[in-house]
Parts: C-alpha cells; structure tokens; sequence
C-alpha cells in the first residue's frame, strides 16, 4: 500500500496501528443460482444467475485491513468461480477466481471460500470469471473504504452507479452464433438494452436525491460484456478523485469515458436551488457495433432529484468535452521508470483453421489448458521457468521477480478494447491512435496515470508498466466477453519459483480440480517436463489451402455479406 508523500513518519505511524485495531472479518455468504422470469428491462423475462435468490446482486462493502470472506455456494448445474476484479491477492493467487487458471472453477453443488486481506482501497466490482456467466447478471458492486486517517476529498454522501448492457437471450445461446463458422467476420452481438442501476449503500434506488450545496461522490462501473459508455451531468461539473482504485488529484471534466470494467469517482456539488431536477446523462458507444438494432435505445439516464415536485431540466452537460484519462494525475506520485523487459502484444481478430474467428495475441489464441496455470507453476519445480511447460495455447510470458515489466500492446483490429491485467495496476505511459513506433522513445513522467484497465482505440496501441512484485499467475485479456471467450487472452507467470516458496493453496483447490476431472500437478496436460501430449494444440492459422471448414467459412462470408447488404437496404427504405 502507497501512502501520500505529504504524510510523516508520524502519521504513517498512526495509520497503521489505527488501520490495524479496525481490522475485521467482513463475511458474505453468496448462493450462486438461477431465478426465473427476470425482466430486467423492462421488455423480455428471461432466466438469470443471482445470488442468494435475488437479482441484481448484493453490493459487497469492507475496509481497508479488513479480512473479506466471500463463501460461494454454487447452485448452478454447471461450475463456476468469482473473481473480485482489482485486487492484488499477494501470496493468495489461488482466490484470485480465474477458471482454468487459479482453480479449475467450483463443482454444481460445491462451496469454495475466498478470503482475501484487503490492502487498497476504492471502488471495484465481483463477477463470474467462467465463459460469459456475468453476462447472465452474476456481477455486484465491491466497495472497499480508505482508513479515516487518508487524506483524501470530502464529500457528504455517496451513490453508485453500475452500467451494463443487457441481452434477452442467455449467454450460451448468444455465443452458439457469436463464436459459429457462419460470423467469420466476428461481428459481435449487439445488447438488446442498456441498464443504469443506482445504489444508495447497500439499496437499488430509483433516483439519487441531492440536498443544496451538499458535495456528492457517485461511484460509476462499467460492468457490461461489450460496450464503452460516455458519462455527464445535466448542468453539472463532474471532479475526477480515483480511477480504478487509484486516488487521484482532483481533475474537472464534463464527460467521461468508462471502458468496460473501468470504474470513476466522481465529485459533484449540489446546486443552491430546487427547482429543477437533472439527468446524469449515459451513452453506449455505437462505434464499437457493426450493426445497432433499431430497438435498441443508446442513450440511458440516471435521475438527480432535488425536489419531487420540480420539473426535469434538458440541459446538456456543461460542454462536450470528453476527459482524456492520461491526463489524470495519482494522489501518491509514482515517476515512471525504465522498463527492465519489454514483451509486444499484437492483437488481432481473424478466422482460424477450425473456419471460426478468433482472438490472437502473436498469431496464437487462447484456449485453457488441462491443468490450471498456478498449479503448474507451484508443481515443475524449475522447470517453471520454461514457458513451453503451460502448453502452446496459453500465451504464456514468464516474468523474472521484481522488475519493471513493459507490455507493448498494438490493436490490429478495427475495434477499441479495453485490456485488463489480473493482480496489479500499471502506469500508461504511452497511447496513441497508431502502432507503437520503438524507435521514437517514451519520454520520462513524473506522475503518469495508473489503473488496471485501459482502453486502446481501434488500430491504436498503448505502452503499460508494471513491477513484477506479486508472483502469481495473472490473466492479461480484452474484457470484452465475446473476445476473451474467443481467445483474446495471455498469461503472466510472475516469479514462478517464488511462487512455489510463498504461495501454498487450500486443500480445496485440488479436491474442486479432481472432482472435474482435471489434473492438479504437471504441465498443461498434466503430464512432467515437455510431454505436452493431450493439451491443447490449435486452433492455428490458415495454411493457404481450402479444407471443409474453410469453404464452409467462405460461403457463411458471402451469406453474411448478402444478409449484410440486405438489411442496409432495408433500413434505409424504412
């Protein structure tokens, strides 16, 4: 944990042994299930995953130093794990809740208990972390408190703000077409609707309601499967004070942009009168939809009601202006620092050899292995330092303990994404809307702006730094579900033979693999040194040659295209 540079030795003193007398158990007991006949916007009832047989899901709340336990009671017919997005788990890799990579995912019927020792602070979200469950609504809130000695912005009240999108058929079904030989252009589904839920402490409201000349801070997350939002407020300034996480100094926007699994927290000053009301104004950004179905309504709203009788102000935000988030400052100064190893990330989205389109880092895509990541990092003895051991799917980079990490990620796709790293933050030190040139160097910055999640514009690129201080295996992806679901994934081994020295997994780890039928030792085939026989192994690219699938994959192009035109055609008769 950083503490503000302006704090004494004294201070800091007192942070820690105040930090450490508060210190609790927060526990949550979370039963994972179905409920039925859910209209969550109001046009389709469907089928959704709640918790304890409510939906949407509890917001999660805890302090700093607290100890949160999260037991999760899996009542699907399929397994699942949870992942709380943003937190460190150093030397608790195995609670970090990737599927295939920290534990093999919980039985139908199976408990697995997370407990993680909270040493940051802000705002940050919980979701399934297998295939596209979160989609299927099991995603919630996780709001972490600062200890009452952090010198940080003052505020009154808080609201949170939670945006995603929404679709009338289930995950699984979506996916069926999605991820099928007959979209080889990859064109992503669209969402039926967009949602703005509005938390008021642990409450879904309908409005948040301001009193004059009270500060509020409202909490956004962007907790959708697919697109980015553009967030301001009707006759109101907004003051950036954290991003992901991260404290920052105060900065004035009137829009911002929320990539999904991005979060903000944002000031905002009541106005001295009550006669108007006012609209936080929402927008999903259609640039990232090939096509926008004419059912679907982009623009969202959230209330600011200062009186119930007064009437709804139209007014815009202040300007249209939208905040660049590279000129956001962290409160706790971090210089960047030359990159100790540089590894590039080149992105791209095409049709592979099985006729179906995938996501590829370097020319490969992801598949999981057989045998969770972590565990095979904690059971090759030294031979955890050979990438090859995780098997030629995982888009496996070993990282040496303690150095400065750069990834250089260039987007070759003609969509934005936004790039998760599972288990750190990292400092944007470069970003551009074209390929990152290596000949012209970054300069140094004093302060550049730290997250866990950035947003890379379509055939753009970005430069991120990290300290490869947490050894663990942690997931680098596209959060956009489709993506990841399609192989747009790497894996970080940080520090494997660390690893093997600090971090020892709970018994229930290998019995949950064992009960799926999944090895818990070897490489990713489970198997000793380089015999990688039964792991994954493809799909690869085209060879140049047409086989079944491929022609299969031509015409589902042509009908696409055909169907494509069509509908162009009919839209514009309409």
């Amino acid at each position: 944990m950083h503490l503000p540079s302006s704090l004494s030795s004294l201070s800091c003193l007192l942070l820690l042994l105040i930090s450490t007398a508060s210190a609790a158990i927060v526990r949550y007991d979370l039963d994972i299930g179905y409920i039925q006949n859910v209209n969550a916007d109001g046009h389709f009832a469907r089928r959704v995953i709640g918790v304890n047989g409510k939906w949407p899901p509890p917001k999660l709340i805890a302090n700093y130093n607290d100890t949160l336990v999260i037991n999760v009671r899996n009542s699907l017919d399929v397994p699942t794990a949870l992942h709380s997005h943003g937190m460190f788990f150093n030397k608790t890799n195995y609670f970090d809740g990737a599927a295939g990579v920290t534990q093999c995912g919980i039985p139908p019927g199976s408990n697995f208990t997370y407990e993680i020792p909270l040493q940051q602070w802000g705002t940050y979200w919980y979701h399934a972390h297998v295939r596209g469950q979160y989609l299927d609504g099991f995603r919630g809130a996780l709001i972490i408190n600062p200890p009452p000695t952090a010198q940080l912005a003052k505020y009154d009240h808080e609201y949170t703000l939670i945006l995603h999108d929404w679709y009338h058929d289930e995950y699984d079904t979506v996916m069926k077409d999605y991820g099928g030989i007959f979209n080889v252009r990859g064109v992503e589904p669209p969402p039926n609707s967009g949602i703005v839920h509005i938390m008021n402490g642990t409450d879904y409201v309908p409005k948040m309601t301001f009193i004059p000349n009270k500060t509020y801070r409202i909490r956004v997350i962007n907790m959708a499967g697919f697109p980015m939002f553009t967030m301001g407020i009707g006759g109101h300034e907004m003051e950036v004070i954290e991003v992901d996480g991260v404290d920052t100094e105060p900065k004035t926007a009137s829009n911002i942009e929320i990539g999904v699994a991005q979060r903000y927290s944002v000031l905002v000053k009541a106005k001295n009168a009550t006669d108007m009301n006012y609209n936080v104004a929402i927008k999903m950004d259609d640039s990232m939809f090939a096509l926008i179905p004419p059912t679907l309504n982009l623009n969202l709203t959230a209330l600011i009601e200062y009186s119930p009788t007064a009437p709804t102000s139209d007014a815009p935000p202040p300007s249209t202006e939208v905040l660049d988030d590279l000129t956001i400052a962290p409160l706790v100064k971090e210089a960047s620092v030359a990159p100790d190893v540089s590894h590039d990330l080149n992105v791209f989205l095409g049709v592979l050899d099985d006729g179906i389109n995938h996501g590829q880092f370097n020319n490969n895509t992801y598949v999981a292995p057989l045998t969770p990541t972590m565990l095979s990092a904690l059971t090759t003895g030294q031979d955890a330092t050979n990438p090859a051991i995780y098997g030629k799917q995982t888009n496996a980079i070993v990282l040496e303990h303690n150095k400065m990490i750069q990834l250089v990620v260039n987007n070759d796709d003609g969509g934005s994404h936004p790039f998760h790293l599972h288990g750190h933050r990292f400092q944007i030190v470069y970003r551009s809307e074209q390929r990152y040139d290596p000949t012209q160097p970054i300069p140094d910055q004093p302060n550049p702006i730290r997250r866990d999640t950035v947003q890379i514009p379509a055939f753009g690129s970005a430069v991120i730094r990290f300290r490869s201080d947490n050894p663990g295996v942690w997931l680098f992806h596209c959060h956009i579900q489709w993506h990841m679901e399609v192989g747009l994934v790497a894996t970080l081994i940080e520090a494997p033979l660390e690893m093997q020295k600090t971090i020892t997994p709970p018994s229930y780890v290998g019995s949950q693999c064992a009960a799926l039928g999944k090895p818990i030792s070897g490489n990713a085939a489970g198997k000793q040194g380089l015999d990688l026989t039964g792991a994954p192994d493809g799909p690869h690219n085209l060879s140049g040659k047409f086989e079944t699938k491929g022609i299969i994959a031509l015409i589902g192009t042509i009908v696409s295209a055909v169907l494509g035109m069509s509908v162009v055609v009919w839209f514009a008769k309409e």
